[in-house]
């Protein structure tokens, strides 16, 4: 065996597959990069803000600006937080409550309708049950929810909203959503967020207000979670911000609500 050759084609051999790994973890890097950016690509006033009134932002603020438009959907059942009591899960499926995706469809996709069509939410979860959003679009929709109750490891019950969600009125094109950082800048230079807040989670998805009737609609809006589980919403089309007394509990909005940004 020629040993000088070999030792040359290994050497070479690591080199194009240092590359590679150099490649891609640049590659990754990038989208990371162009899929959020931090709180100092607020304006300059908008930090000087949340400097004197304690403001932190602990969560990469998104980057995406789709087009998008209102979304009208029906009710075909719904548990209602607090309406009705779990569904139990008989048989018990064996399922964990730490999971993948892939598992909890296997285990659950024969027994709660569409499971695929919902998606773990950060919000709303505590030491009994995981809460999760019905999609659409690819979005979540923050107001239709399905609940996993556990115990014991083990996932035993569940409340879930079930919709159709209808054709689209294509005479109303859709259109691109403000900038995360807009929506965020809003809240913080109208004073809707208080002293010393710490903002979690910024979040793109669907919100309405949920109406006594079967149809319902949501708008494109920019959801901001606050450290100590307060939200807010913005509207990602006009900039009109919803404070949590008037938007999240299904009154009106607030009469102050302005548009993010100002007129362009």
């Amino acid at each position: 065996m020629d040993w000088s050759r070999a030792k040359s084609v290994l050497i070479l051999a690591f080199l194009v597959l240092n590359i590679v790994l150099g490649y891609q973890l640049w590659t990754e890097l990038r989208e990371r990069i162009d899929s959020s950016v931090d709180w100092t690509s607020l304006p300059p006033e908008t930090q000087v803000t949340m400097t004197n009134k304690g403001i932190r932002i602990d969560a990469e603020i998104p980057t995406e600006t789709p087009a998008m438009r209102d979304i009208t959907y029906r009710l075909k059942e719904s548990t209602g937080s607090g309406s009705q009591e779990p569904i139990p899960l008989d048989p018990q499926p064996d399922t964990r409550v730490v999971y993948f995706p892939e598992e909890l469809q296997q285990a659950l996709s024969g027994v709660i309708p569409e499971l695929d069509q919902y998606r773990l939410d950060n919000l709303g979860g505590n030491e009994k049950m995981f809460v999760f959003n019905r999609t659409a679009n690819g979005w979540p929709i923050f107001d239709v929810k399905l609940e996993l109750y556990y115990k014991n490891q083990k996932i035993t019950a569940y409340h879930q909203d079930q919709i159709e969600i209808l054709p689209a009125d294509e005479a109303k094109p859709a259109q691109k959503v403000l900038p995360a950082t807009k929506a965020v800048a809003n809240l913080i230079d109208r004073d809707y967020l208080p002293a010393g807040a710490v903002i979690k989670e910024v979040q793109l998805g669907y919100h309405g207000q949920i109406l006594d009737s079967e149809t319902q609609v949501s708008a494109p809006s920019w959801r901001v979670l606050l450290e100590d589980g307060e939200v807010f919403y913005v509207l990602a089309i006009s900039g009109e911000a919803v404070t949590p007394q008037d938007g999240a509990d299904g009154g009106e909005p607030s009469p102050s609500a302005s548009p993010a940004g100002g007129s362009e």
